[in-house]
């Protein structure tokens, strides 16, 4: 008997690889990836509640705004569908609270599409000299709008292709809040430049 390989979602900001269970889930993690406001994406398959293991396969996103347990809750896990066990891991884990989301927050344009664009490139090659060009340009001149950015650099591939890659691999930050076109804000990311390197994210 066959079975399914399960599908893995693995990101700049998340330490093991996250098992995905829906389309919904992966669009939510795609896009808190992408938030340069977001730290940490933590993934915990389970939790020890009194005398027992119970599984729970739950996120947990450090961020800016505080460490909150994710209630996505139109797609919450089978092994816990009322929370309860995410709720316990709030508490265990010292979360500020636990966010509660909605598809319709996940499906929010031009969010949802852009992060979907991006995502796309992460498996692209990257050339080094176009990556030192763009964050040498970002360092000088601080965030800038891509069109900005074009007329001051050159790139051996696409400068918006550039940026996409770079945005999956954390180097550089763009706000998706907007519609991702030439107007589109790009800044450095927080990712150590010692890590630099081709890396391809999800599958």
């Amino acid at each position: 008997m066959q079975t399914t390989k399960p599908s893995l979602f693995i990101g700049y900001s998340s330490e093991r690889a996250i098992p995905v269970r829906s389309h919904l889930h992966r669009d939510f993690l795609v896009q808190t990836t992408f938030d340069g406001a977001v730290r940490r994406i933590e993934f915990h398959p389970s939790l020890r509640i009194d005398d027992t293991i119970q599984r729970i396969d739950a996120l947990i996103v450090d961020s800016d705004y505080g460490r909150h347990a994710i209630d996505l809750v139109e797609d919450r896990p089978p092994c816990d569908p009322t929370a309860e066990g995410l709720m316990h891991l709030a508490f265990a884990e010292g979360c500020t609270g636990i966010m509660t989301v909605t598809s319709a927050d996940i499906r929010r344009e031009p969010r949802f599409t852009s992060a979907r664009a991006v995502w796309r490139r992460r498996a692209d090659n990257l050339h080094v000299d176009d990556r030192e060009a763009v964050l040498g340009a970002l360092e000088r001149e601080g965030p800038l709008q891509l069109r900005a950015l074009s007329g001051l650099i050159h790139t051996r591939r696409g400068l918006e292709a550039v940026i996409h890659t770079m945005a999956c691999e954390g180097s550089v930050v763009i706000d998706l809040s907007e519609p991702l076109d030439d107007r589109a804000v790009v800044r450095a990311g927080m990712r150590p430049m010692g890590k630099f390197g081709r890396l391809a994210y999800g599958t």
